[in-house]
């Protein structure tokens, strides 16, 4: 997933059993479990949450959320926004990836938010530029998709990311089990 980086926990895996071959694939919201439920990856990283169906599911550690926003936005000044400060813009994003926003939107004074569907990260950060809306992202993705015409903010209020380690129920191996183990040591 973007924003995670997991070259510490593969180097341990790696000088654990130097006779791996182990690759790396990248992943999307879309298809973050996918991948080891029809075998293309023994484990997967992801963000919560996930369906549990068929998976093993550990925690492995949590970061904050943010608001990615205009830099010529008028609350872009602020050190921080909260929901009720951005009740009157658009969310670029599913509304259900942020159950926060659901509940502030039934506020009589906010606006509906509006949906750009599955835009990818890059696209959603070109409609954020333009001050199309804002989107809500991991502290690390945001980080991992700077650019000099929008800003990130924190935002008090918003629950943080949970990322866990998954594989797939039928295909518990020790080697999955000593990823998890080198994984318990990454951050974000």
């Amino acid at each position: 997933m973007p924003g995670i980086t997991v070259t510490a926990a593969v180097k341990t895996l790696t000088a654990q059993h130097p006779h791996l071959d182990i690759r790396l694939l990248r992943t999307s919201w879309d298809n973050q479990t996918e991948v080891v439920l029809d075998g293309r990856a023994d484990v997967s990283i992801v963000r919560l949450p996930v369906d549990p169906q068929g998976l093993r599911i550990e925690p492995l550690f949590t970061e904050p959320r943010v608001v990615v926003i205009a830099r010529d936005h008028p609350l872009a000044g602020k050190d921080a926004l909260s929901l009720t400060d951005l009740a009157g813009a658009h969310l670029l994003q599913d509304p259900a990836a942020v159950p926060e926003w659901q509940a502030e939107t039934r506020a009589p004074h906010a606006n509906a938010p509006s949906s750009s569907g599955r835009t990818q990260r890059g696209g959603k950060l070109e409609l954020v530029a333009t001050g199309a809306g804002f989107c809500v992202l991991p502290q690390s993705t945001a980080s991992f998709y700077t650019r000099p015409d929008v800003v990130v903010r924190p935002a008090p209020g918003l629950a943080d990311n949970e990322v866990a380690l998954v594989w797939s129920k039928a295909h518990e191996t020790p080697l999955v089990h000593a990823f998890g183990a080198a994984a318990h040591q990454l951050q974000p």
